[in-house]
């Protein structure tokens, strides 16, 4: 067996470094802003606060969305179309994460007047998102029959129900 030195994981794009650069530096500065201006115990509870609403959100928001999806889906809704709900749920979640811009970011997407400004940056993804394919080309239908077997648990003595598999 042969030594072979670990390989280097990828390095992200340039644009995403960038941009996760600038949202610290962002961050950091509204954290150390507000701090001065209001002290540090109350900036601190802020951000405890905003991460209870976000959890209260995300429970309400998210509880919704999911039905709402899923009569959108039952009622034979195009999968390809976006459900509403999804800009309520990712407001949620940036309320969750610390930050006062990730804050600002999530109460904008809360507001349905102020969620256009992000819904360019949604098209633009769900464009680049690939699509996910379950099976082989060709092979997505099983032909097959259901069989009812109720009444043939003859081990357990129970003549009715269904068999159980253990």
């Amino acid at each position: 067996m042969t030594y072979q030195p670990p390989v280097k994981p990828p390095r992200a794009p340039y644009p995403i470094r960038l941009a996760l650069a600038a949202w610290v530096v962002a961050e950091a500065a509204a954290f150390f802003g507000l701090a001065y201006l209001i002290g540090f115990g109350y900036t601190i509870l802020i951000f405890v606060a905003t991460t209870f609403v976000g959890f209260g959100v995300l429970q309400y928001a998210g509880a919704k969305s999911l039905a709402a999806a899923r009569e959108y889906f039952n009622s034979g809704g195009d999968p390809a179309r976006q459900p509403q709900g999804g800009y309520a749920v990712a407001g949620a979640i940036c309320l969750i994460v610390p930050g006062l811009v990730t804050d600002l970011v999530g109460l904008l997407l809360l507001f349905p007047p102020t969620r256009i400004i992000f819904r360019g940056l949604g098209r633009y993804l769900a464009a680049r998102t690939p699509t996910v394919n379950f099976g082989p080309r060709g092979e997505d239908v099983i032909d097959g029959e259901v069989i009812d077997e109720r009444g043939t648990d003859t081990d357990r003595g129970d003549e009715k129900g269904p068999r159980s598999i253990e």
